[in-house]
């Protein structure tokens, strides 16, 4: 009898935890690192982190070639300005700014940005990339640049675009890497 307890006990127990695990859970990490001053180009987006840690500021894409970059850790672009943003005029900006760039999801990563001979389009067509939400780019000098990749992620197989406040956690804590590196 007392064992058939302890065995129904066990069985209850390991149904609850069952029931409690949840495969479909998305990536709540949060940024929780020193307070970035971010631009944004486009629309603010949603992310999983206050106001008290991360300020996204709105900017108008011309303003980028004009704005104080020391009073912003990064600037971000959103997708309805990227075949804009791959003007020529900006790509000095983007090599020597000091601070990395964000594409968001941008077809063509990061090439229309660093190099006009195609125009966005063209780059989009020919790199088409779907697998990434954000490539980041930020200028070391004399035409030389580090770049990131942000995919989404994968979910039974496939991509998860549902979800991506947790790519810009990765995002803010590169950002943070960088603002760490230029002050050292």
């Amino acid at each position: 009898m007392k064992k058939n307890i302890k065995i129904i006990s066990i069985l209850i127990i390991l149904i609850i935890s069952l029931f409690g695990c949840d495969s479909t859970k998305t990536n709540t990490e949060v940024y929780k690192g020193n307070k970035l001053n971010i631009a944004v180009v486009g629309k603010i987006p949603k992310i999983n982190e206050d106001d008290g840690t991360i300020d996204l500021k709105k900017i108008a894409l011309k303003d980028i070639n004009r704005i104080h970059l020391k009073s912003y850790d990064a600037v971000i672009i959103s997708k309805n300005y990227l075949s804009e943003a791959a003007n020529r005029k900006y790509e000095d900006t983007y090599l020597n700014g000091s601070i990395p760039f964000f594409f968001v999801e941008s077809k063509a990563s990061i090439l229309p940005f660093i190099d006009n001979t195609l125009t966005y389009e063209e780059y989009a067509d020919r790199v088409n990339n779907n697998e990434d939400y954000i490539d980041g780019l930020l200028g070391t000098g004399n035409g030389q640049y580090q770049t990131w990749q942000y995919s989404y992620r994968v979910k039974n197989n496939k991509f998860d675009r549902t979800n991506v406040k947790s790519i810009y956690t990765q995002v803010f804590k590169a950002i943070e890497q960088i603002k760490i590196q230029r002050t050292n």
